[in-house]
């Protein structure tokens, strides 16, 4: 059966295309003023999914978002046919589920800018809810750190991991009210916000899956930071059509408080692969429907290649000692100046209700 997301492509040429002004009509979701096109022509330059897109700018708070918009029903048939999760290399997860336990872990985490995943702020004994947990990395080194853990995944292709290793994942999304039983003392979006079609619905949703006291920690690309500015429209975190909503430091705050949060903390930090990514894609010519070579081996994306191992292959092959020694000090001073690529936000439920 043909994915509906496929329809996208007929969608994103009449509508988004020949009406470049459809974006005006339009009203951010942080803040509710007036989206303008920022821009007109982007598309899959990952894994080839078809279909040609657009992203509106705020003029008021920044917040962007692509168009046209994808709905929930659509996410299945787009992660289960594009994203690299078929095809599961069982033991490189374990491997790397299993360095969360080496000696200096966290400083060895904070170097390389891994440590913008919100379940590193879990501690022994609570009760998360991973949602997105994506490949259950997140999940097993919860586990090996005493944290009881619950997963939410969209992707069909992880239920086969779910499985293995008898982790909690319910296949489908929030909305569907999974481990309804359960409150939490912390909820983590790794990655994740910026994927959901509508997050104000979303964040909306958690409120009262937290337990007295209880956090949600999200990470996400920020359209704020300074490799945003330098590579524009070759910026890897546009992400196209997976990110339907693009985050700056001020939207997202907006973002929070409307859906009734207060931000206890806000930060910035840059994964070091990020940066050996984007200079890798900065190489490489774009070509729409087309994967790329960085993210899938021999540019086809119907077999992919475990996504761990290669993100481990390209930061061995392409990052000489000095020069990442030099990149990751570039990135902790861009994550001190609030330049960051990725936004780490903790909220906790607003004291005064809306």
């Amino acid at each position: 059966m043909q994915p509906r997301v496929f329809d996208l492509e007929v969608i994103g040429e009449t509508k988004g295309r020949n009406n470049m002004s459809c974006g005006q009509y339009q009203q951010c979701i942080a803040c509710g003023s007036k989206m303008e096109t920022f821009i007109e022509r982007i598309s899959d330059d990952r894994y080839g999914c078809p279909g040609v897109y657009a992203i509106d700018r705020c003029v008021s708070c920044g917040h962007m978002s692509t168009t046209p918009r994808l709905t929930e029903e659509d996410l299945p048939a787009l992660y289960s046919n594009y994203y690299p999760r078929r095809e599961i290399d069982f033991g490189a997860l374990e491997r790397e589920a299993a360095l969360v336990e080496k000696p200096l872990a966290g400083f060895r985490r904070w170097i390389a800018g891994t440590d913008n995943q919100g379940h590193y702020l879990a501690k022994p004994g609570q009760k998360v809810l991973d949602i997105g947990c994506g490949s259950c990395l997140s999940l097993l080194e919860m586990r090996r750190l005493g944290v009881e853990c619950w997963g939410v995944e969209a992707d069909p292709n992880v239920r086969t991991i779910a499985e293995k290793y008898a982790l909690r994942v319910h296949i489908g999304n929030i909305h569907d009210v999974p481990f309804a039983d359960q409150k939490f003392d912390l909820i983590v979006l790794n990655q994740v916000i910026e994927h959901v079609p509508d997050p104000l619905a979303m964040l909306t949703a958690l409120k009262d899956r937290l337990n007295s006291g209880g956090r949600v920690v999200l990470a996400f690309p920020n359209t704020g930071s300074f490799h945003r500015k330098l590579w524009k429209e070759r910026w890897i975190n546009w992400h196209i059509p997976y990110h339907q909503n693009h985050f700056n430091r001020t939207s997202f705050a907006l973002l929070a408080r409307r859906s009734g949060y207060d931000v206890e903390r806000i930060r910035t930090i840059t994964p070091n692969l990020w940066s050996v990514l984007q200079l890798r894609m900065s190489r490489e010519q774009r070509q729409e429907g087309k994967a790329s070579n960085t993210w899938s081996e021999s540019g086809d994306s119907q077999k992919p290649p475990s996504f761990i191992q290669k993100v481990r292959n390209v930061a061995v092959s392409r990052g000489a000692r000095l020069a990442g020694v030099m990149m990751g000090f570039g990135n902790r001073t861009l994550d001190a100046m609030g330049q960051g690529d990725s936004l780490l936000v903790e909220l906790r439920l607003s004291a005064t209700k809306n």
